[in-house]
């Protein structure tokens, strides 16, 4: 009997082991190596020697570094606040049993289903200077061409519309999940009170809302500060830096100049950045309820 009871509270640990190993080899055991190569230099040879805090200090000196903060947090704080506003917006409108509503969803979120590769090389062909549709669209109501991705001014705003375009649907779709689960009974008692639409959306809605609306925010900001493949395929981190992100600054020192030190400080950096925005956010959210 004793066996059976271990038997089946085991199964559970049986179950999770093979995502807890992987889990630990391609999320965690990446992490730690890369935080403790951070503390160390490459010397002739190949060799890597204890160097301390001495990566952080040569990386702080650069000017292109907080360049690089600037741009990577700019581009997290704009895309996080108009994805999850516009999110919501979304999952409000489409939280409805009306039939052209439900057709709806589908139609929005056909962007989630485009590979970011695939959406990239066409939002990159659309947005050529030279020979792109939307300055096709400029000449013939009569605008100005502009020079989209090769603007110093402009490069950064176009990934993050590619950026919006494609994670607005993904994440409205969880927020969508979390309205549905609010009972109609809840929505009654506040018309029966006399609430307008307003207020029971900000005292209501939101707050019930709210352990959706924490994990979309988090998981966005995660993402949206670890950006990479748009930059990567798109500008290489031009014109002029201006779409220099951190993680493809780690990822041009290591690939590019193999300065593999670097790189790891650089992603520890991102990690203690994302951690503290993480704590912030998480802080905010709750503490209506301390």
């Amino acid at each position: 009997m004793f066996s059976d009871r271990l038997k089946r509270k085991s199964v559970p640990y049986f179950l999770l082991f093979p995502a807890i190993v992987l889990i630990g080899l391609f999320k965690i055991y990446p992490i730690l190596y890369s935080v403790i190569g951070s503390f160390y230099k490459t010397g002739r040879g190949g060799v890597s020697t204890f160097n301390g805090v001495n990566n952080y200090i040569n990386l702080f000196q650069e000017k292109g570094f907080a360049n690089s903060v600037f741009v990577t947090l700019k581009y997290c704080m704009i895309v996080t606040l108009i994805q999850v506003v516009v999110a919501i917006a979304l999952a409000l409108f489409l939280n409805r049993n009306a039939v052209v509503v439900r057709a709806c969803r589908t139609l929005i979120y056909v962007p989630v289903a485009v590979n970011m590769v695939i959406a990239c090389t066409i939002w990159n062909m659309f947005f050529s200077a030279s020979t792109g549709l939307a300055n096709t669209i400029l000449r013939t109501i009569g605008l100005a061409e502009q020079p989209w991705l090769t603007s110093k001014d402009q490069a950064l705003y176009v990934l993050m519309f590619i950026a919006c375009w494609k994670g607005i649907s993904y994440w409205m779709m969880f927020l969508l999940a979390g309205l549905q689960n609010i009972g109609d009974s809840v929505h009654e008692a506040a018309l029966l009170d006399g609430a307008t639409y307003f207020q029971e959306l900000f005292k209501v809605t939101l707050p019930l809302l709210k352990n959706s609306l924490l994990f979309v925010i988090v998981s966005d900001t995660l993402i949206n500060m670890f950006m990479f493949t748009p930059v990567y395929l798109m500008t290489k981190g031009g014109p002029s830096m201006s779409t220099d992100t951190l993680m493809f600054e780690a990822y041009r020192s290591a690939f590019g100049y193999s300065n593999y030190p670097r790189a790891y400080t650089l992603v520890t950096i991102m990690l203690v950045i994302a951690v503290a925005i993480a704590g912030i956010q998480f802080y905010v959210m709750n503490r209506g309820e301390q």
